[in-house]
């Protein structure tokens, strides 16, 4: 089956016809060859000795356009990046890359035009995440035509547009209880999510047989996710997000104990957690349900994620080193951890500060009355400020 962006599609004939790029005009514009062939695989293979002849043909560098170099930087990456990523970027290319640059010469494209394009797109409705990572897509090509084709461009210098990442909001206590009365299986999987910090693609491929109630752990090895292919999408059981993502995380205890009732009634490991059968769910289904959850038990409404973001929060309250919460969430790096995914409730907050009293008993009879005491701990120190406000009244 072709893959998106690989310009070979199936004729009306029956034939296979594969389009590459074999030069350029004086003006830029793309020249393309094609070649012919009864089934796919012979397709591909034609058009990559074409495109290898093209590599080992001189040219030079001043030709090179934004379009070609992204077809020799996509097919670079073949073998390194996964397919999900190789999809996100081929995306990029067509819908929002190339029509703008395409036929600029890489020699050519300024700092100034590709900031003006990045404004372009923010104006026109696209997130400032979602700019910015066409923007850091922009850049690694011009770098790989830095360093592999010797072209350089003085658009590398741009300084990609800041964001300002969004406040993330965490579950509080109260509404985690609610969401925790009488689970179905969408309503396993949350709290299964609020215990582990899965990622939702890891959690629909949870099978049976990774969820160890023997030692207390499950094991995530695998994601789903759902990949465009040619002019369709399909889903997909995938390696996780990273290396660091295969991990292994220790279950709480009432949480094993509700995922052994359900273990005991399907014996077949291979089965997905979700759904009891041999195919995983959707995770727009799942996200569908979760959505269904949070409104039956009259919780507010927060993105899936933020169920990850949860058990970070509460994890670190709890006393959790920085470094295991980092290996239980599937982080390659610590900063990530600190960074996006520990947020402090209100609640940690204020048993932490009631544990910090400057006063000494000399300054404490000058301190005012606490308009509202009775939401604070009694602590030691909060009796005695108590005392000495009360022989001033």
């Amino acid at each position: 089956m072709p893959r998106r962006g690989e310009n070979i599609y199936k004729r009306k004939d029956g034939r296979w016809e594969g389009r590459y790029i074999r030069g350029h005009s004086p003006s830029g514009r793309a020249e393309y060859g094609y070649v012919y062939a009864s089934s796919y695989r012979e397709c591909r293979t034609k058009r990559q000795k074409c495109l290898d002849a093209c590599q080992k043909a001189p040219m030079k560098a001043s030709s090179l356009t934004l379009d070609q170099t992204a077809e020799r930087f996509l097919a670079d990456k073949q073998d390194k990046l996964k397919q999900s990523t190789l999809a996100r970027y081929a995306y990029m290319l067509e819908h929002y890359i190339l029509p703008a640059f395409g036929a600029i010469l890489i020699c050519q494209l300024t700092a100034n035009q590709i900031s003006d394009f990045l404004l372009r797109l923010q104006k026109g409705g696209l997130s400032g995440k979602s700019a910015r990572d066409v923007g850091v897509l922009v850049k690694s090509i011009l770098r790989y035509s830095a360093k592999k084709l010797d072209c350089t461009s003085p658009g590398l210098a741009v300084e990609l547009p800041a964001y300002r990442r969004k406040q993330i909001d965490i579950f509080y206590p109260d509404e985690i209880q609610r969401l925790a009365h009488k689970p179905t299986t969408a309503g396993i999987g949350i709290l299964l999510t609020l215990n582990t910090g899965l990622r939702l693609g890891e959690l629909c491929a949870l099978q049976y047989k990774d969820i160890d109630l023997r030692n207390g752990v499950l094991h995530v090895s695998k994601t789903v996710q759902r990949i465009r292919s040619g002019e369709r999408t399909c889903l997909m059981v995938l390696p996780p997000k990273s290396d660091s993502a295969r991990r292994t995380i220790p279950l709480p205890g009432d949480m094993a104990a509700l995922l052994k009732k359900i273990i005991q009634s399907h014996p077949n490991g291979e089965n997905y957690l979700l759904t009891g059968k041999s195919a995983p769910m959707e995770p727009r289904t799942m996200q569908y349900q979760y959505r269904v959850w949070l409104k039956a038990a009259g919780v507010p409404y927060r993105n899936f994620h933020v169920l990850r973001h949860t058990y970070a929060s509460r994890c670190v309250e709890r006393g959790v080193d920085v470094k295991s919460l980092s290996e239980m969430l599937g982080h390659a790096d610590v900063r990530t951890t600190l960074q996006v995914y520990v947020h402090s409730s209100l609640e940690h907050k204020m048993r932490v500060i009631q544990s910090i009293c400057f006063l000494v008993p000399a300054l404490a009879t000058e301190v005012a009355p606490s308009p509202s005491p009775s939401v604070f701990p009694e602590t030691p120190q909060y009796q005695q400020l108590l005392a000495a406000l009360s022989q001033m009244g």
